[in-house]
Parts: structure tokens; C-alpha cells; sequence
């Protein structure tokens, strides 16, 4: 494609170049698709039995547990407008099940590219931060405690720290 790094493409934009989606709609494509032939498998496999299957004792961890491969499916499937009461019933037909993951995935990428060039854009159109550099003697100075700073980022964070006592 012949984008080098000092062009500086968007991601979104070399994704749309080389008619690529993302690697969020490819993992869940793959996803929902592989859990629609468990759901089709017969009853007696291993596969289907541990997928659909409980444990019967143990507890989860406390504060931010770990999220199991339900939970993702779950997250995925609402985040593909797919009733997560009905896709079982919804997998038993394969082409009208692998249509609409498709279509839904689909739909998924192209909003999830419009939010993230949004985003970008009104990130761009923020006016700059109004920051008063006070050189003294060619020499970045603090103008309130006169401490003297080798870098603009270190002067900035200063700043910071007088404006949050200032607002005390």
C-alpha cells in the first residue's frame, strides 16, 4: 500500500484502504459463528456438553472477577443487536444464522469506525491548551516560585500543581 509511518494514516483509514475490518469484528465474527455449530452439534459431544455445561461447586473471585467465554459471547451478542435469550434458536439455521452474524458484524465495524473518526476529529478541533511559557534569561522559570525547568512537560505539570492550589 505503500503508506510509510511519517504519513501518518489514520488506522481507521489503512483498514479502510486495504478493505480490511478490524480484529474486534474478526474475533467476533469467528466467535459467534464457531458457538452457532456447537449449538447445532449433537447432544452426546464433548464440545457441546462443556460448552452448555455448569460447575456445580466454587466461587468466582471477588471485586472484577474474570470474564468467562459466556460472558464475552454475551457482551457480543448484544453489541450485535442479538437476543441473547434466542440465538440458539436463532443457530439452528445455519444460512439465515451466518447471514445475519455477518450483517450484524458488518454494521458493528462500520459504527465502531464512524465512532472512533469522531472521536479523532473532535480531538483535532479542540483549541490548543493556552499555556504561557516564561522564559527568563533563556530559561524556563516558574512565575510563582521562580523553580527553573530543562523541559516544556515538566514546566506544564508544575503549572498544574499551582493552578489546583490556587483553586483550594
Amino acid at each position: 500500500m505503500k503508506i510509510r509511518w511519517s504519513d501518518r494514516v489514520r488506522n481507521t483509514e489503512v483498514l479502510r484502504r486495504a478493505n480490511v475490518g478490524g480484529i474486534e469484528a474478526y474475533l467476533m465474527r469467528r466467535q459467534l459463528r464457531w458457538c452457532g455449530h456447537v449449538s447445532r452439534m449433537a447432544e452426546e459431544r464433548v464440545a457441546k456438553r462443556i460448552f452448555f455445561s455448569e460447575l456445580e461447586e466454587g466461587k468466582r473471585n471477588h471485586g472484577g472477577p474474570l470474564l468467562r467465554y459466556k460472558d464475552v459471547l454475551k457482551r457480543h451478542m448484544k453489541r450485535c443487536n442479538i437476543e441473547p435469550s434466542r440465538w440458539e434458536s436463532l443457530a439452528a439455521q445455519r444460512p439465515e444464522w451466518r447471514r445475519m452474524v455477518n450483517s450484524q458484524v458488518r454494521e458493528f465495524e462500520v459504527q465502531r469506525i464512524a465512532d472512533l473518526d469522531t472521536k479523532r476529529d473532535q480531538l483535532k478541533a479542540r483549541p490548543p491548551a493556552a499555556i504561557i511559557y516564561n522564559y527568563d534569561n533563556g530559561v524556563l522559570t516558574c512565575p510563582w516560585c521562580a523553580r527553573s525547568f530543562a523541559a516544556k512537560i515538566g514546566y506544564i505539570s508544575h503549572l498544574r500543581t499551582h493552578q489546583l492550589q490556587l483553586s483550594d
